[in-house]
């Protein structure tokens, strides 16, 4: 027989948010499905947030001393970053899912390789004009705009930049929402399915 929909319980929803801070953070539902995947899925999230992080300078002024206080594990992220990647690639292309093995999925992962990639290779050997950078991020934000830095790499960084949040699914910036919603789904079938009261 058909169950009525039980109310939704405050409990019930602090405990769903709770799991949801974990799934969002730790990225537990990734590891229940493949934790090959999640180990470097969850080392390129870490050093991709620390390296956002550093980045802020650009966009920032003044700059937050919490900021820089950031930029001595970012640089060392950024060193890092290249390796979760291809990680990532090789698990993903040995898996027989479409959900993880996907063109799209795949297409991502080398914009953020040729990302990080030209990102070192400007800190390394061709360093371009950083005030120059920066005023001419700083013009983009305030509408002002500022010669751009004469730079290849710095170019083709900063568009590639341009096509990845384009090409960045919808559900990126929905995920927490949908995990919520999923960890709401679970308790109350758990709560329904686990009830003494309740019997067919």
């Amino acid at each position: 027989r058909l169950l009525p929909e039980m109310p939704a319980v405050p409990r019930s929803r602090l405990k769903a948010c709770a799991w949801t801070v974990l799934d969002v953070t730790l990225l537990g539902r990734v590891f229940v499905v493949n934790p090959a995947l999640w180990l470097g899925e969850w080392l390129f999230h870490a050093s991709f947030l620390l390296v956002l992080i550093r980045h802020l300078r650009y966009f920032l002024d003044p700059v937050p001393g919490w900021v820089w206080s950031f930029q001595t594990p970012g640089l060392l992220a950024g060193y890092f970053l290249p390796l979760p990647l291809i990680y990532i690639f090789f698990i993903r292309l040995l898996t027989k899912n479409e959900k993880y093995s996907s063109r799209a999925n795949l297409l991502l992962l080398g914009l953020l390789l040729a990302i990080s990639s030209i990102g070192l290779a400007m800190y390394l050997a061709f360093k371009p004009d950083l005030v120059g950078v920066k005023l001419f991020i700083l013009g983009i934000l305030s509408f002002s705009p500022q010669p751009l830095p004469q730079s290849l790499l710095f170019l083709a960084h900063f568009l590639l930049v341009l096509v990845l949040v384009l090409l960045l699914p919808s559900h990126i910036f929905t995920a927490p929402l949908v995990m919520f919603e999923a960890r709401k789904r679970d308790g109350a079938l758990h709560g329904v399915l686990h009830d003494p009261e309740r019997s067919d």
